[in-house]
């Protein structure tokens, strides 16, 4: 017996190699859009740990603040260190070791204008008369509401536990701090307010901070500072 092989035709030839280019398209398009998932998700994991990082760092400094007040002598006058404005707060808190030489420090928050964007910087001062009266070669401190535009100040790493600063949120959009306590003494209720007066001489019981960025809206987060409720 005779066995005849039968070979494919064109026809039959160009419907495998549709095939096989529809399934390495298909293949190539799941690739990318894993690819695209997975870049995305690790944005995400990247953005959320910002977030987290600096609500604890935050959080921790407002729960260790300090009803504090000193005489400034670029005042005049006795200052209380807790001064809060729609787009900053200025506070006298505790600094880890290795973020400082371990003492009071005054922390200031603000939105600010740095290399043509806006951002949240942290400046810290450390709490000491020298600072307080503008001896200490460092970039002058001066109230929060009377220190005008944010000035880059230059750090010097042997005055880094003296001074130093750093930039929170980039390409900020807005902020917004308000602030929870007692308004006026005699008081019964505590109420949200935009502004917190060094006048007060107090602490209010909660600081909460709102922020978006060029990527959206963060988690609003809600600080407590200590003896508020």
């Amino acid at each position: 017996m005779i066995w005849r092989q039968r070979a494919f035709t064109l026809l039959e030839l160009l419907i495998a190699l549709a095939l096989i280019g529809l399934m390495v398209a298909l293949l190539f398009g799941a690739l990318r859009f894993g690819s695209k998932a997975w870049d995305i998700s690790e944005q995400r994991v990247e953005r959320d740990t910002e977030i987290i990082m600096l609500w604890q760092y935050l959080s921790d400094r407002f729960r260790e603040a300090r009803d504090l007040s000193a005489h400034v002598q670029s005042e005049g006058e006795t200052h209380h260190f807790f001064d809060g404005e729609r787009d900053g707060v200025e506070f006298v808190s505790p600094m880890p070791a290795q973020l400082g030489s371990g003492g009071f420090y005054i922390v200031r928050l603000r939105k600010a204008r740095v290399d043509g964007k806006w951002k949240l910087v942290l400046q810290r001062w450390f709490y000491h008369p020298e600072v307080l009266a503008g001896k200490a070669d460092l970039p002058p401190w001066r109230p929060l509401k009377a220190d005008g535009p944010y000035r880059k100040g230059r750090e010097r790493p042997e005055q880094r536990a003296w001074y130093s600063e750093s930039m929170l949120v980039d390409a900020l959009k807005s902020v917004r701090f308000s602030y929870y306590g007692i308004q006026e003494k005699g008081d019964e209720q505590a109420q949200w307010s935009e502004t917190w007066d060094t006048e007060k001489r107090r602490l209010p019981f909660l600081v909460r901070l709102e922020i978006e960025d060029d990527k959206g809206q963060w988690p609003r987060m809600t600080f407590e500072l200590p003896g508020g409720f």
